[in-house]
Protein backbone atom coordinates (compact mmCIF):
# COMPACT_ATOMS: atom_id res chain seq x y z
CA UNK A 1 0.00 0.00 0.00
CA UNK A 2 1.55 3.57 -0.55
CA UNK A 3 2.56 5.88 1.63
CA UNK A 4 1.87 9.06 -0.71
CA UNK A 5 -1.43 10.12 -1.20
CA UNK A 6 -1.81 12.68 -3.44
CA UNK A 7 -5.96 14.34 -3.56
CA UNK A 8 -6.84 17.12 -6.12
CA UNK A 9 -5.21 18.20 -9.51
CA UNK A 10 -3.84 20.27 -11.24
CA UNK A 11 -2.33 22.64 -8.88
CA UNK A 12 0.93 22.68 -7.67
CA UNK A 13 -0.01 24.51 -4.42
CA UNK A 14 -1.73 23.20 -1.12
CA UNK A 15 -1.91 22.22 2.10
CA UNK A 16 -0.33 18.94 3.03
CA UNK A 17 -0.54 16.51 6.34
CA UNK A 18 2.53 14.40 7.83
CA UNK A 19 1.92 11.19 9.50
CA UNK A 20 4.70 10.86 12.10
CA UNK A 21 5.23 7.74 13.84
CA UNK A 22 7.25 8.13 17.20
CA UNK A 23 8.98 5.14 17.79
CA UNK A 24 9.90 5.75 21.81
CA UNK A 25 8.76 8.59 24.33
CA UNK A 26 11.10 11.47 23.50
CA UNK A 27 11.64 15.09 24.68
CA UNK A 28 12.02 17.73 21.92
CA UNK A 29 12.97 21.12 21.93
CA UNK A 30 10.90 22.99 19.06
CA UNK A 31 13.42 25.40 18.18
CA UNK A 32 12.15 29.11 20.32
CA UNK A 33 8.65 27.54 20.85
CA UNK A 34 7.95 28.11 24.90
CA UNK A 35 11.87 29.23 25.15
CA UNK A 36 13.41 26.39 24.03
CA UNK A 37 11.84 24.25 26.82
CA UNK A 38 12.05 20.40 25.62
CA UNK A 39 8.41 18.88 25.11
CA UNK A 40 7.14 15.33 26.18
CA UNK A 41 6.00 13.91 23.03
CA UNK A 42 5.13 9.82 23.44
CA UNK A 43 5.53 7.10 21.51
CA UNK A 44 2.59 6.63 18.99
CA UNK A 45 1.25 8.87 16.06
CA UNK A 46 1.13 12.36 15.46
CA UNK A 47 -0.40 14.42 12.58
CA UNK A 48 1.15 17.74 11.49
CA UNK A 49 -0.53 20.01 9.18
CA UNK A 50 1.27 22.46 6.86
CA UNK A 51 0.39 24.37 3.79
CA UNK A 52 2.65 25.88 1.14
CA UNK A 53 0.94 28.11 -1.17
CA UNK A 54 3.37 29.06 -3.96
CA UNK A 55 2.71 28.21 -7.56
CA UNK A 56 6.66 27.71 -8.03
CA UNK A 57 10.16 27.96 -5.90
CA UNK A 58 11.17 26.53 -2.63
CA UNK A 59 7.32 26.49 -1.19
CA UNK A 60 5.58 24.51 -3.98
CA UNK A 61 3.89 21.62 -2.13
CA UNK A 62 6.46 19.13 -3.96
CA UNK A 63 9.84 21.37 -2.26
CA UNK A 64 7.95 21.54 1.21
CA UNK A 65 6.89 18.12 1.36
CA UNK A 66 10.70 16.76 -0.08
CA UNK A 67 12.09 19.32 2.41
CA UNK A 68 10.11 17.39 5.33
CA UNK A 69 11.27 14.03 4.43
CA UNK A 70 15.05 15.16 4.73
CA UNK A 71 17.20 16.14 8.29
CA UNK A 72 19.49 18.27 8.77
CA UNK A 73 23.52 17.96 8.70
CA UNK A 74 24.88 14.21 8.30
CA UNK A 75 21.49 12.69 9.37
CA UNK A 76 20.06 9.92 7.10
CA UNK A 77 16.76 11.67 5.42
CA UNK A 78 13.55 10.02 6.44
CA UNK A 79 12.78 6.19 4.48
CA UNK A 80 9.81 8.08 2.66
CA UNK A 81 11.66 10.11 0.65
CA UNK A 82 12.19 8.05 -2.74
CA UNK A 83 8.77 6.92 -2.46
CA UNK A 84 7.64 10.67 -1.94
CA UNK A 85 9.80 11.70 -4.75
CA UNK A 86 8.41 9.07 -7.15
CA UNK A 87 4.95 9.79 -6.27
CA UNK A 88 5.61 13.62 -6.82
CA UNK A 89 7.47 12.84 -10.31
CA UNK A 90 4.38 11.04 -11.17
CA UNK A 91 1.80 13.62 -10.60
CA UNK A 92 3.93 15.89 -12.38
CA UNK A 93 4.10 18.32 -9.50
CA UNK A 94 7.92 17.98 -10.03
CA UNK A 95 10.45 17.62 -12.27
CA UNK A 96 12.97 13.91 -12.45
CA UNK A 97 15.77 14.88 -10.52
CA UNK A 98 13.93 17.14 -7.64
CA UNK A 99 15.61 16.45 -4.62
CA UNK A 100 15.17 18.00 -1.19
CA UNK A 101 17.54 20.20 0.40
CA UNK A 102 21.22 18.76 0.81
CA UNK A 103 21.47 20.62 4.30
CA UNK A 104 18.89 21.10 6.02
CA UNK A 105 18.11 23.86 8.45
CA UNK A 106 15.71 23.49 10.92
CA UNK A 107 13.35 26.33 10.71
CA UNK A 108 9.72 25.42 11.34
CA UNK A 109 8.70 23.50 14.80
CA UNK A 110 7.81 20.28 12.73
CA UNK A 111 11.37 20.33 11.45
CA UNK A 112 12.71 19.95 15.18
CA UNK A 113 10.62 16.71 15.38
CA UNK A 114 11.37 14.95 12.32
CA UNK A 115 15.13 15.33 12.97
CA UNK A 116 15.16 13.07 15.82
CA UNK A 117 15.23 9.59 14.35
CA UNK A 118 12.53 8.22 16.66
CA UNK A 119 10.24 10.46 14.33
CA UNK A 120 9.77 8.41 11.28
CA UNK A 121 7.68 9.87 8.50
CA UNK A 122 4.83 6.91 7.98
CA UNK A 123 2.46 8.58 5.13
CA UNK A 124 2.51 12.18 3.25
CA UNK A 125 -0.76 13.17 2.53
CA UNK A 126 -0.90 15.88 0.43
CA UNK A 127 -4.09 18.04 -0.83
CA UNK A 128 -3.51 20.06 -4.56
CA UNK A 129 -5.53 23.30 -3.93
CA UNK A 130 -5.03 26.88 -4.59
CA UNK A 131 -7.21 27.76 -1.50
CA UNK A 132 -6.08 27.87 1.92
CA UNK A 133 -7.08 24.69 3.81
CA UNK A 134 -4.72 24.54 6.96
CA UNK A 135 -6.61 25.87 9.08
CA UNK A 136 -9.92 23.93 8.19
CA UNK A 137 -8.15 20.50 7.99
CA UNK A 138 -6.61 21.39 12.00
CA UNK A 139 -10.03 22.42 13.18
CA UNK A 140 -11.69 19.41 12.04
CA UNK A 141 -9.03 16.88 13.11
CA UNK A 142 -8.80 18.71 16.38
CA UNK A 143 -12.98 18.15 16.86
CA UNK A 144 -11.71 14.62 16.45
CA UNK A 145 -11.94 12.87 19.14
CA UNK A 146 -9.20 10.68 18.42
CA UNK A 147 -6.90 13.51 18.60
CA UNK A 148 -5.54 15.48 21.50
CA UNK A 149 -3.49 18.57 21.44
CA UNK A 150 0.67 17.89 22.60
CA UNK A 151 1.27 21.65 23.38
CA UNK A 152 -1.10 24.41 22.45
CA UNK A 153 -0.03 26.44 19.62
CA UNK A 154 2.81 23.79 18.53
CA UNK A 155 3.21 23.69 14.56
CA UNK A 156 0.52 26.83 14.28
CA UNK A 157 3.51 29.57 13.96
CA UNK A 158 0.84 31.66 11.72
CA UNK A 159 -2.26 30.70 13.06
CA UNK A 160 -2.55 32.00 16.61
CA UNK A 161 -4.48 29.92 19.73
CA UNK A 162 -4.02 26.74 16.67
CA UNK A 163 -1.83 23.55 16.58
CA UNK A 164 -0.91 21.94 14.11
CA UNK A 165 0.43 19.06 15.58
CA UNK A 166 -1.57 16.87 17.26
CA UNK A 167 -1.45 13.04 18.76
CA UNK A 168 -3.70 10.54 16.84
CA UNK A 169 -4.62 7.77 18.98
CA UNK A 170 -6.67 5.55 16.55
CA UNK A 171 -6.39 2.32 14.76
CA UNK A 172 -5.57 1.61 11.43
CA UNK A 173 -9.46 2.03 10.05
CA UNK A 174 -9.29 5.97 11.19
CA UNK A 175 -5.95 6.15 9.17
CA UNK A 176 -7.82 4.46 5.83
CA UNK A 177 -10.89 6.46 6.11
CA UNK A 178 -8.49 10.16 6.25
CA UNK A 179 -8.12 10.28 2.37
CA UNK A 180 -12.24 10.35 1.90
CA UNK A 181 -12.56 12.66 4.84
CA UNK A 182 -9.99 14.81 2.97
CA UNK A 183 -11.36 14.60 -0.05
CA UNK A 184 -14.95 15.77 1.47
CA UNK A 185 -13.19 18.51 2.58
CA UNK A 186 -11.73 19.70 -0.61
CA UNK A 187 -14.87 19.15 -2.35
CA UNK A 188 -16.83 21.13 0.07
CA UNK A 189 -14.31 24.26 -0.05
CA UNK A 190 -14.32 24.19 -3.64
CA UNK A 191 -18.00 25.09 -4.07
CA UNK A 192 -17.42 27.87 -1.93
CA UNK A 193 -17.08 30.64 -4.13
CA UNK A 194 -13.82 33.15 -3.79
CA UNK A 195 -12.71 30.70 -0.42
CA UNK A 196 -9.08 31.68 -0.24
Amino acid sequence: MSSVTILGSGEPCGAYLLRIGIARDIEVSFGRFHDGQAIPVKRGDVLYIGSAMARSGSTTLARRTLRHATRSASRPPQGLLPELTAALVASAMAPAGLHGPLRKKLHWHVDFLLDDESAILQHAYLLRTGQRLENELAEMLLADPASSIISPGLGARDHRGSTHLVRISAGESWWRDLPARLNLLLQENATIPGHR
